[in-house]
């Protein structure tokens, strides 16, 4: 199939400079994150066709017949809203600067009309739905009463977020060609991936060249899982389970609109665009709730011809597992009976700190997860980030050493006072996995790498990161130091405590067991703990109380501009 041509709205340095010289004589139109991001799509060619926010006539017809004025599939309205009063004053203009919440210009919106509309039209049609329970229409009915339209001129070209895995479609055309790929499938997620995934992605390779995984990268529900750990969980999966170089990982930021059928035609549309030549739709795709039948999104593409998408739809019934068979098929494969996969038994698994079966998810990727006190979304992810800069707290020292205690209540504290964090702590991922503590170095080493690669994620997007582990050889807490900095600041907090204090401290006997011989490997009595050289922040906290110890800790993330 013949490449769609990329749409490229990204001024010139010239024309941007003219703009910007000018921006007081402009009219302004605040945008939130999300629209941040349609604006950068848009520029990037990412919505090709698409020059801008949809007119009145591209407006009505995508929304009633998934066609553009001329005729094109288009399947969701990307469109921007605005007040009554914003309408009013903007009605004779022909051009408008669009800011983001900081004053900083994004994009200068050109050729603008401005129209009403019917909430009630959009939702029906695009969702299927009146219903303000889901969570599209529920965005619909909570828009403005007037949109404007315009063709897009990119002012800030900044790639965010998870600029590393954000590449725009003319990158990865070019990276395909660079790696020999002439057929690529591509593979939409907004989860971490289980084994039906894998199973699912591993089928697709052995008829196309590559396979580029893309998770959604925007605002989520409450309990989907974070967009930090999506991708580190396919950063495992990519390096450990999948064959050499045929494997691309690439973020798609965009918020999900939950439009059932009608967005597997947009996110198909969008991987054209990629150039990708087939893409995976699966079961429920882009679905919430019982708002559409499981095979919708698959059934809705019997609607177009094959060369009005520009990509092979590839429709695949559900996986299992066959406990009889011994691995994962098709439901339709055999006649056995067989374990069907379960996004949400696998996040109760999850946040439960249970040990998912190993049919379920791989072994490396739960150990990831686990190490988060919460690896979903909730309230405070969702908050406004009020953190000035991302930063880790680092806490090493002996096991009873104070780190866990200390970690936890600077992670309230400083959540009491607004601050965006995220918590990791080593001991979950101990108990969860392995009650005896028989980690091998090179097990340990692994975690770590992991653990600071999620940090990095976080830190990057102005978390900050309350992490406690062991952590004993000085290379290892190095090494972790390289991986999360420059994107964020690593800041290590030594827990000084004499070996005697710890064994005292220790209810559950595991110094005792130790030094029996029964546990192996065991820091501080068989494997040695190499004390940090220069920390950042040393806590002694059998001599300090833990009140002071928190204090200590914030009055250095105060005094260094942190929060």
């Amino acid at each position: 199939m013949q490449k769609e041509k990329l749409v490229n709205k990204v001024l010139s340095d010239k024309e941007k400079k003219e703009i910007l010289e000018n921006l007081s004589s402009f009219s302004k139109i605040i945008l939130d994150k999300e629209q941040i991001k349609d604006v950068r799509n848009i520029a990037h060619g990412v919505y090709s066709p698409l020059e801008g926010f949809l007119k009145e006539k591209d407006f009505k017809r995508v929304v009633k017949e998934m066609r553009l004025e001329n005729g094109k599939v288009w399947s969701i309205p990307i469109v921007l809203d605005i007040s009554k009063e914003e309408a009013k004053k903007l009605k004779d203009e022909k051009e408008v600067v669009l800011i983001n919440s900081n004053g900083d210009a994004i994009a200068v919106l050109k050729n603008i009309e401005i129209y009403t509309f019917s909430k009630d039209f959009f939702a029906q049609n695009v969702f299927q739905t009146q219903d303000k329970k889901h969570p599209g229409a529920e965005d619909i009915y909570r828009m403005q009463d007037y949109l404007i339209g315009g063709e897009i001129g990119l002012l800030e070209d900044i790639r965010e977020p998870l600029p590393d895995q954000n590449f725009t479609p003319q990158e990865t055309r070019e990276e395909f060609q660079k790696r020999g790929w002439k057929t690529i499938v591509a593979f939409q997620t907004r989860n971490v991936p289980h084994r039906g995934h894998e199973f699912l992605q591993k089928e697709e390779l052995k008829e196309t060249d590559g396979l580029l995984i893309q998770p959604v990268i925007g605002e989520k529900k409450l309990e989907d899982f974070k967009d930090e750990y999506i991708i580190a969980s396919y950063e495992i999966l990519i390096e450990k389970h999948y064959p050499e170089g045929k494997a691309m990982l690439g973020i798609l930021p965009l918020k999900m609109r939950y439009a059932g059928p009608r967005e597997a035609v947009f996110h198909a549309l969008i991987r054209k665009n990629f150039g990708c030549t087939h893409f995976i739709i699966g079961r429920d795709h882009a679905g919430v709730g019982n708002y559409y039948g499981p095979f919708e999104a698959q059934e809705i593409f019997d609607k177009f011809k094959e060369e009005e998408i520009g990509i092979k739809i590839m429709k695949f019934v559900e996986v299992a597992y066959c406990p009889e068979c011994e691995k994962h098929v098709f439901i339709n494969t055999c006649k056995h009976d067989k374990l069907s996969f379960s996004g949400t038994r696998l996040r109760q698994k999850i946040e439960k700190k249970e040990v998912p079966e190993e049919y379920i998810i791989r072994k490396e990727i739960y150990n990831l997860l686990a190490n988060s006190h919460n690896s979903l979304v909730d309230a405070m992810y969702k908050k406004k980030n009020n953190n000035k800069k991302g930063f880790v707290l680092w806490f090493t020292g002996l096991s009873q050493s104070g780190k866990t205690t200390t970690a936890d209540e600077v992670a309230k504290t400083l959540q009491e006072r607004g601050v965006k964090t995220e918590r990791l702590d080593g001991d979950i991922v101990r108990e969860g996995l392995s009650r005896d503590l028989g980690f091998s170095k090179e097990d340990r080493d692994e975690n770590i790498r992991r653990v600071s690669f999620v940090s990095k994620l976080l830190a990057r997007n102005n978390i900050g990161v309350i992490a406690s582990f062991i952590s004993p050889y000085k290379k290892e807490r190095e090494n972790a130091k390289k991986i999360v900095e420059p994107d964020g600041t690593f800041i290590e907090v030594f827990c000084k405590c004499p070996l005697e204090v710890c064994e005292k401290r220790d209810t559950r006997g595991l110094y005792k067991k130790a030094r029996k011989g029964e546990i192996e490997n065991f820091t501080g009595i068989s494997d040695p703990y190499e004390e940090p050289e220069d920390p950042q922040i040393i806590i002694e906290t059998n001599t300090t109380s833990t009140a002071d110890c928190i204090k200590k800790i914030v009055d250095y993330l105060e005094d260094n501009d942190f929060i």
